[in-house]
């Protein structure tokens, strides 16, 4: 009785019929892809287990950091970074990239930087530029430098931020965005406080 039925309503409305029958092909073929690629992405991380990017600072050169009138900072801070691609198969991309240096929250230096590519197992040293002057806002953050001035040693948080690519053999595909953040303990200028030392940083996607 139900094969009847469904027969004289394919003859009655044969276009019903066809709708039906490319909507589940179509479900069907969107299924198969969505598997295909899921296989696909574990066996590429199977197979090349992607790993984390690692940044270190290795050495800063703050030559001015103070406050003058109107909470106005003058500042001047080189900082050199090294950044490694730890993967053995996957090659990366560096676009847009930028970096920002920042004291109690507040950004007060940015850096733009050329783009870049690390092949496998590579390292890349950057050299982001802070000079110029910037307020600083709030009598809290202008209390803070004062007493790390006395203190000899500042807390000065660097960030990079960039936009990856990823190659694996000749294929290219976008990656996520990075950020990069390092927290510095810089010793002040003309002060016999202890050395920089290197600091690792900080990585998310």
């Amino acid at each position: 009785m139900g094969s009847a039925s469904r027969m004289v309503s394919c003859l009655c409305c044969p276009f019903k019929c066809l709708a039906c029958g490319l909507c589940s092909c179509l479900c069907s073929i969107l299924i198969s892809l969505l598997v295909t690629v899921a296989v696909l992405a574990l066996i590429f991380y199977l197979l090349f287990r992607p790993h984390m990017i690692a940044a270190t600072v290795d050495s800063v050169s703050l030559t001015r950091f103070s406050l003058g009138s109107n909470s106005i900072l003058s500042y001047s801070l080189n900082v050199t970074m090294n950044v490694r691609n730890p993967n053995k198969h996957v090659g990366l991309y560096y676009d847009d990239v930028d970096s920002v240096a920042l004291f109690e929250g507040q950004r007060f230096g940015y850096a733009p930087l050329d783009p870049f590519y690390q092949s496998t197992e590579a390292t890349t040293r950057l050299t982001p530029a802070f000079t110029g002057q910037q307020p600083i806002r709030g009598d809290v953050a202008a209390a803070d430098l004062r007493s790390q001035q006395t203190d000899g040693k500042f807390n000065i948080d660097v960030k990079l931020n960039a936009r990856l690519r990823v190659k694996v053999w000749a294929f290219k595909v976008p990656g996520p965005k990075c950020k990069v953040t390092c927290p510095l303990s810089v010793p002040a200028p003309a002060t016999n406080s202890a050395q920089f030392q290197p600091t690792d940083c900080k990585v998310w996607f």
